[in-house]
């Protein structure tokens, strides 16, 4: 299947910010000195700010059950299709694993959604977006998208969104945690947003495949997780779950598959990836940004053992957050740039934006067996998350 990448109906405006009126003149050495401060400062904020992410609660701990009898592994409903596993080798590791895994609930498959694909499909509209634990309006941008405000005006029938940091608040999800396993501080959104992203979509008559990668909220709190979700128009097929190695907290990438028939009576088939790297620094594990390193490796290699992600005639997009604080220079991104070779037209604009100014383009979007240049573009608005959604549309 070839495919090619329609263009979007987006102007992407950088603004940038004269400083000239009222300038005052100073001495090039304190400007060089300050410089050098103010990037002291904005680096300082950046470790602190990547320490505190996720703050997790230990206390000594006891051997954890078996991967087969963890909530993580289970299936709800017990009769979806049961997706593939793929997890380090590492029996440490996988012990280390298995103590955030027992601390979730079941991954969550509707495979198929309410209303059924009749009609040809020509183009697709694919959106990665990190919706920071619930606070954005996935509603609100879906609805935006389907009138075709980010299109050119032209509606959007079919679209799939690749969203991290999701939640799902369920009677599954363990009611406590056991001592001396994994618990990192709940983060909620806005009040006037419903949090559970994941049975809403559900209900609302879409596939959902959703893996989570550890508990939202310690003992005490409303029992609720969190991860990665894909959410579809189309059928999921093949859903795999691959396991990270664990540096920080534990992450969790998914791939399914969507599939259709154009116009012209040509089947397409389409793999999706969705991925949400690790914020850890591994200072004294090879360095700032070698823990996504080692978990971007580990995605590629488990990505070379399904078909539909590699075959010659095959298309395949991996997108997420993937914590670039280098942007286009960090390791894993350039990693994924060698495997996933397709040329991409987007902005440099960041994707991010926190506390103290900071900003960074920690998302992206990386494709392979697309016919033309491929077009990525930042929306204009983060919709209540501190990300900023991407999009492509794919035609076929």
């Amino acid at each position: 299947m070839r495919c090619a990448i329609s263009r979007l109906g987006i102007e992407r405006r950088l603004t940038t910010r004269s400083r000239r009126a009222g300038r005052c003149r100073v001495d090039r050495g304190d400007e060089v000195s300050s410089r050098a401060v103010a990037r002291a400062i904005r680096a300082v904020a950046i470790v602190a700010l990547l320490s505190v992410a996720g703050c997790v609660h230990r206390t000594a701990g006891f051997p954890p059950p078996q991967s087969s009898e963890l909530p993580c592994r289970q299936i709800d409903p017990p009769d979806a299709p049961r997706p593939e596993w793929i997890a380090p080798a590492n029996p440490d590791m996988r012990a280390r694993l298995s103590k955030w895994c027992a601390t979730v609930g079941p991954v969550y498959v509707v495979a198929t959604p309410r209303a059924v694909a009749q009609q040809p499909i020509d183009r697709l509209a694919i959106v990665s977006w990190n919706i920071h634990e619930g606070r954005g309006d996935v509603d609100e941008l879906v609805r935006r998208l389907r009138q075709g405000e980010f299109t050119d005006g032209e509606p959007v029938a079919h679209f799939v969104l690749l969203l991290q940091e999701a939640i799902r608040r369920d009677s599954r999800v363990p009611s406590s945690v056991p001592r001396g396993y994994p618990s990192p501080r709940r983060i909620e959104g806005p009040s006037g947003l419903p949090g559970d992203v994941v049975h809403r979509f559900a209900d609302n008559g879409f596939a959902v495949l959703y893996a989570p990668s550890m508990r939202n909220g310690t003992n005490g709190e409303i029992a609720e997780d969190r991860g990665n979700a894909i959410v579809s128009t189309l059928a999921l097929r093949e859903p795999t779950l691959i396991e990270l190695p664990l540096e920080r907290q534990r992450r969790v990438a998914i791939v399914s598959g969507v599939e259709g028939k154009s116009r012209s009576g040509r089947r397409w088939h389409l793999g999706l990836v969705d991925v949400h790297l690790d914020t850890a620094l591994a200072l004294f594990h090879g360095g700032p940004f070698e823990a996504r390193r080692r978990q971007a490796s580990a995605l590629v290699d488990a990505l070379r053992s399904r078909a539909d992600l590699n075959d010659a005639e095959g298309a395949a997009i991996v997108a997420g957050d993937f914590n670039a604080w280098r942007g286009s220079g960090e390791p894993a991104v350039k990693l994924l740039r060698e495997e996933f070779t397709d040329p991409i037209d987007s902005t440099d604009a960041p994707t991010w934006t926190g506390p103290l100014g900071l900003h960074a383009r920690l998302d992206g979007i990386f494709m392979r067996g697309l016919m033309k240049r491929s077009r990525v573009a930042r929306l204009p608005s983060r919709f209540g998350s501190d990300h900023y959604p991407l999009l492509t549309v794919v035609e076929f």
